[in-house]
C-alpha cells in the first residue's frame, strides 16, 4: 500500500511538470494578432494624439502571413493604411505613410505587454496591447 502511494505521487508530480514546463513554452511566444495602441485625446486641445496597430492575421500561399491596419493622430485621425509585415524570429517590420514624415519603416518586437520597436523618422514607440481607441464607447472608457 504504501509503496502504491509513492508511484502515484511521483507521476503526479512529473505530469504536473511537464504541464509547468508547456505552460512556459507556451507563455513564451505571445500571439502576434491583436491591437497595440496609444492613442489619447487630448482634451484641453481637443486632438486626438499617437498611433494605434492592428495586427491581423492571413493566409497566403498556404502559409499564416500577417498585415496590419495602421493609424496615426498628430490633433486629427489619418486615413487607416493597411501594411504588409514582415516577420522574423528576433522581430517584424513594416512601412507605412506618415502625414508629416511621409514613408517611414518600423523594425520591433512583441511581448506580452505590446509592442515596441522604433519608427526610421518618430524615435523609440511603444504601443500597449490592449483596445482600440475606436471601442471605448462599448467599453464604457
Amino acid at each position: 500500500m504504501h509503496l502504491r502511494h509513492r508511484y502515484f505521487s511521483l507521476t503526479g508530480m512529473t505530469v504536473a511538470l511537464l504541464g509547468f514546463a508547456i505552460a512556459c513554452v507556451a507563455a513564451d511566444a505571445p500571439k502576434l494578432q491583436g491591437i497595440y495602441s496609444n492613442m489619447e485625446p487630448s482634451v484641453e486641445q481637443g486632438e486626438l494624439i499617437g498611433m494605434e496597430v492592428f495586427i491581423l492575421p492571413h493566409v497566403r500561399d498556404d502559409e499564416v502571413a500577417y498585415v496590419a491596419l495602421v493609424q496615426f493622430s498628430d490633433g486629427l485621425p489619418t486615413r487607416p493604411q493597411l501594411v504588409d509585415l514582415a516577420i522574423r524570429d528576433d522581430g517584424m517590420s513594416f512601412t507605412a505613410v506618415h502625414p508629416t514624415e511621409g514613408e517611414i519603416g518600423f523594425e520591433g518586437t512583441i511581448d506580452a505587454d505590446g509592442l515596441t520597436g522604433r519608427f526610421d523618422a518618430l524615435g523609440e514607440v511603444s504601443l500597449p496591447r490592449g483596445e482600440s481607441i475606436w471601442q471605448w464607447g462599448a467599453s464604457g472608457r
